[in-house]
């Protein structure tokens, strides 16, 4: 049950990221996708699915690099 909550909400919060994305609300929709991500990690975790641990680990520093230039500007 508790992998369902996550999975979905990951999922929704994914959604309103490309949402926030596609109408170029920055920098909000970096931090969004950036909590959507890490969930998709913890997931990945969870399950023992290395696709997806190595590719949302890949997403996740991407994004909290993009993160990290926003604060520091």
């Amino acid at each position: 049950m508790k992998e369902k909550v996550i999975e979905w909400s990951a999922t929704g919060i994914f959604l309103v990221s490309v949402l926030l994305t596609s109408f170029n609300i920055y920098p909000l929709n970096i931090f969004v996708a950036l909590v959507a991500n890490i969930l998709w990690l913890w997931l990945g975790f969870i399950w023992n699915k290395w696709s997806l641990i190595i590719v949302e680990a890949v997403v996740v520093a991407i994004y909290f690099a993009g993160a990290i230039k926003v604060i520091a500007v």
